[in-house]
């Protein structure tokens, strides 16, 4: 049995899953002659840094970040570079060593994931998984050989969180997505219950009060509730991300924010 903590310091992604309803007929088809491979609209851009403080209870855990390290090329196509790191500090390390890293390759023109890479490495548990979206025929092949059908659409666990950013959220609004993790796809759905002001080591920020609602293997499977807090602003940042489970509650802060160099800014309020 993996221990508790594993749910604290295993956040590897502060991501959640969603997408609009009608995801599928945004995109364009990568199986066509005439794919679009202009850079679509976004808030977040090469160079973009967030850096967290993961606490369990009042107990300082670890450390997390977020990262567009740049463009690069996946079977012909652009890409922007995603990586995510989960790390427990000294005093957690000493009995539970969390070392996770998570890497998405994001379609620079349909923000669709291509490429996921994840490497766990908590406690006595290891695990690496390497996955490749074929779009065009809507499958995600593993590189164990299997493979397995996905939907138009399909995210993985951190493209869906950059994709989310460009929404146009508002309170009362529901949000859905087809993801694709631990060889399942299903749909997530994302509630935006209102706006609150929150105030994190990184600043002050106004933000829209999301909650998740998990129903299948995702960066947040658990036993409680998570709320997330991502700032009303072009930007689009997540400030906070406050989980209650049975051991105790778990708070992932924004402790720096770098603002990266979007390719094609996308205008406050309007959606990709």
């Amino acid at each position: 049995m993996r221990n508790p903590c594993d749910r604290c310091l295993g956040l590897t992604v502060f991501a959640i899953l969603l997408v609009l309803p009608a995801a599928g007929d945004a995109f364009a088809d990568e199986g066509g002659a005439a794919a679009d491979t202009a850079a679509a609209a976004s808030v977040f851009g090469p160079g973009e840094l967030m850096e967290f403080s993961i606490d369990y209870g009042v107990i300082n855990a670890g450390n997390g970040s977020l990262e567009c390290l740049g463009i690069t090329t996946y079977q012909g196509r652009p890409v922007y570079h995603m990586e995510s790191k989960a790390n427990s500090n000294r005093f957690f390390s000493s009995f539970y060593k969390v070392r996770d890293k998570i890497v998405s390759y994001i379609d620079t023109a349909t923000l669709r994931s291509l490429y996921f890479h994840k490497r766990l490495r908590e406690g006595d548990y290891k695990k690496t998984v390497e996955i490749s979206f074929d779009h065009a025929n809507n499958v995600a092949r593993y590189a164990d050989g299997r493979t397995f059908e996905t939907m138009p659409g399909t995210q993985d666990v951190l493209s869906a969180f950059y994709y989310v950013r460009n929404l146009d959220l508002a309170p009362g609004k529901v949000y859905s997505v087809p993801a694709h993790s631990s060889r399942r796809t299903y749909d997530l759905r994302v509630i935006v219950h209102g706006r609150e002001r929150v105030e994190v080591e990184a600043g002050t920020w106004e933000c829209f009060v999301v909650e998740p609602v998990i129903e299948g293997e995702g960066l947040f499977k658990h036993e409680g509730k998570i709320t997330l807090y991502i700032s009303d602003d072009a930007r689009r940042v997540p400030v906070l991300i406050k989980t209650k489970v049975p051991v105790g509650s778990i708070d992932v802060q924004l402790t720096r924010y770098r603002p990266g160099r979007p390719l094609n800014p996308l205008i406050p309020g309007e959606q990709p």
